[in-house]
């Protein structure tokens, strides 16, 4: 574990190094734009959080019209504790015949476990703290227009540090037999199809992306197992400041799936209403639609819906305890050319059958939920 975590940490070093020499490259680019964002957010998650992100977008013609080489860095600090770290970069090459996608986040998070399962109880909520690495890369080469194919490759480092209030999900973990630190290597493929005008604010075309991950012990995981997602997003154009847009997704898991990687709804990007992560299984599907409107250069609202759940499998697919959400939001731009909006969103969530849901919810974050 000690080899483990030193090679985790030259990992870290390495890309971290790398990062900073990508943004004093892109930001002596005279064509960058660069959007510095003060932030301060909450979610029910996180309770109140301040931090700050930077945004550069520089237009890449060559790559394709509407394509941008983008690198993205985060940070904040939580009233619950969590701090997190991270930084990521879409970088087109050869005339947009190659995308590269490398991406890095580390901090501490208090997390809230309910159990596994679409009936998980909102009095079997368990607070527990973490401390995490995650590296991931992405390759895509160009081989059908606004398709890329490749290969994908990711490290996690996670550690569970106080279980003290999780007594349910401590008895979890022995019975899964999972340590309370392990290292987790994936590798796998991926294929993207990209049309949309604007990856900030998309008013037309399509994103897909499907992604299976292979995780085994031969090349140094501590568990075997596979992760499959997949993901659909259309923006239907309905006048030049109105906009539609549909999400649908597939999470998959089997083999010996950690607790953490388990398929999940929930959150601020997903069903909003329903707390982060707050069902579990080994197979999820959800869907959203949002009605999207440009108010003024800088003013904006959304109105939006959502629906999913988690099963024990792809055959036990049913809808007796399907979750629900609905809600309104507003939209404040922090960006002239790209239109990166900060958000503020009221959710609430109901569910049919015997399934809990968790209500009235407020999410306010920089970006688009998809």
């Amino acid at each position: 574990m000690i080899a483990q975590k030193d090679t985790i940490r030259r990992l870290v070093l390495t890309f971290t190094f790398f990062f900073g020499f990508l943004s004093l490259l892109i930001s002596q680019t005279a064509r960058a734009e660069r959007i510095l964002i003060p932030i301060a957010f909450s979610t029910p998650d996180t309770g109140f959080a301040g931090g700050a992100a930077v945004i550069w977008a520089i237009p890449n013609p060559e790559a394709g019209e509407n394509k941008n080489d983008t690198l993205r860095m985060f940070g904040f600090l939580s009233q619950k504790g969590q701090m997190m770290l991270a930084v990521g970069s879409s970088l087109y090459r050869d005339q947009g015949f190659m995308l590269l996608e490398p991406s890095l986040s580390f901090g501490k998070s208090v997390e809230t476990s309910h159990g596994l399962g679409a009936l998980s109880s909102a009095d079997s909520e368990e607070s527990y703290e973490t401390e995490f690495v995650n590296l991931k890369f992405k390759a895509g080469w160009n081989l059908l227009q606004d398709s890329y194919f490749g290969p994908t490759v990711q490290l996690q480092n996670r550690e569970y540090t106080d279980l003290t209030e999780a007594g349910d999900l401590r008895n979890y973990l022995a019975a899964n037999n999972e340590e309370a630190e392990s290292t987790r290597v994936g590798l796998g493929v991926q294929l993207k199809r990209d049309t949309r005008d604007n990856s900030f604010y998309s008013q037309d075309g399509v994103f897909s992306e499907a992604e299976l991950l292979v995780f085994d012990d031969a090349w140094g995981s501590d568990y075997n197992f596979n992760l499959f997602e997949l993901e659909h997003r259309r923006f239907i154009p309905l006048d030049s400041r109105s906009v539609f847009a549909v999400q649908a997704k597939i999470k998959a898991a089997s083999g010996h799936v950690p607790y953490d990687q388990m398929p999940s709804i929930g959150g601020a990007q997903s069903l909003r209403g329903v707390l982060q992560d707050r069902y579990r299984d080994e197979f999820a599907l959800s869907s959203q639609v949002e009605w999207r409107r440009i108010l003024t250069d800088k003013w904006g609202m959304a109105v939006f819906s959502g629906f999913g759940d988690v099963f024990p499998s792809a055959d036990e697919v049913s809808t007796s305890e399907l979750k629900y959400a609905l809600g309104i939001g507003g939209r404040y731009a922090l960006g002239q050319q790209q239109r990166v909006n900060l958000r503020l969103d009221f959710g609430y969530s109901d569910a049919l059958g015997d399934a809990e849901a968790d209500g009235f919810n407020v999410y306010f974050q920089v970006g688009e939920a998809f």
